[in-house]
């Protein structure tokens, strides 16, 4: 009986389920595309673009980097009435492509002393650079908080209905940006101004048929004052102020106060570190570019 057993478990093992598998093998060594099919699939990653981030702080009547880097930047290549709503409303935004010279680039990477930099000026804040590296997801939002927050923030704006203002509590001005790679290499930014301002609250918010609560403070978003640049691998995207110390969105964005009444001036600088590849032109297989959690990236 033991041999009898012994014998059906021999012939279930070789003709039943197991069969299935002895026959996959010799399906899959004749026919590639069936071991194509069947072998690891590559583990996919999210496709980065990294990007570099920096503050340049000066005094409101710098020379250097009121006059002589903007006529280096080319403003021109944002639309003509994109710079129009821009410069209403005291920004100034531009691209600068090759090398600067030499004591405009010292003010971008901190070499110049502080009291070089600012003439001896003190200003509101220690810091003259402030760099950051950001490895952003394609398409996904992240907030770049331009200043520091104000307890009382008055704001006037010109868009094509003419011109309005705001009183804000607790505001927090930032940049909300989106960044995407194009296909040649280089980098596609959208930007937006906005302010954050109010007591956190809590709502529900519907997006892709369904509903999420979101934590967070109101938002006044200035959609008028939307831009896209496109940035070579060699070159850097500058927004400044544009003006005197005034309402305006740009000085809102930009200045800073310090505790005695002084002020100084920021230099926004976004610039791209490699070369990236819009993944529906790239040779690598599954590179997803979403990213399952939609939380906004914020940077100080």
């Amino acid at each position: 009986m033991r041999t009898i057993l012994l014998l059906l478990m021999l012939v279930t093992g070789l003709f039943g389920p197991g069969c299935r598998f002895l026959g996959a093998d010799r399906e899959a060594a004749a026919d590639p595309a069936v071991a194509l099919r069947r072998s690891p699939r590559p583990r996919s990653t999210p496709q980065t673009l990294l990007l570099e981030l920096l503050f340049v702080r000066c005094p409101p009547d710098d020379v250097a980097l009121q006059d002589e880097l903007w006529a280096l930047v080319d403003e021109q290549s944002l639309e003509a009435s994109v710079r129009g709503r821009l410069a209403a409303n005291g920004l100034r935004v531009g691209i600068v492509s090759g090398q600067l010279p030499a004591h405009l680039a010292a003010r971008f990477t901190g070499t110049l002393a502080a009291d070089d930099a600012t003439g001896g000026q003190p200003l509101a804040t220690e810091a003259v650079v402030t760099r950051r590296q950001l490895r952003l997801l394609p398409g996904r939002r992240s907030e770049i908080v331009t200043t520091s927050s104000r307890a009382e923030l008055v704001l006037l704006e010109q868009s094509p209905e003419g011109v309005s203002g705001g009183t804000y509590r607790d505001a927090c001005p930032l940049l909300a940006v989106v960044a995407r790679p194009a296909a040649d290499g280089r980098v596609m930014l959208e930007a937006v101004p906005e302010i954050r301002h109010g007591p956190v609250e809590k709502s529900w918010v519907g997006e892709d048929g369904m509903f999420r609560l979101e934590t967070g403070q109101k938002c006044h978003r200035m959609e008028h004052l939307q831009f896209t640049a496109t940035l070579p691998a060699d070159s850097m995207l500058v927004v400044g102020s544009a003006g005197g110390e005034t309402a305006t969105v740009g000085d809102r964005l930009l200045r800073d106060h310090d505790h005695s009444g002084r002020a100084s001036l920021r230099l926004l600088v976004i610039r791209p570190l490699a070369a990236t590849i819009d993944p529906v032109f790239s040779t690598e297989a599954l590179v997803e570019t979403t990213a399952t959690d939609q939380t906004p990236l914020v940077i100080r």
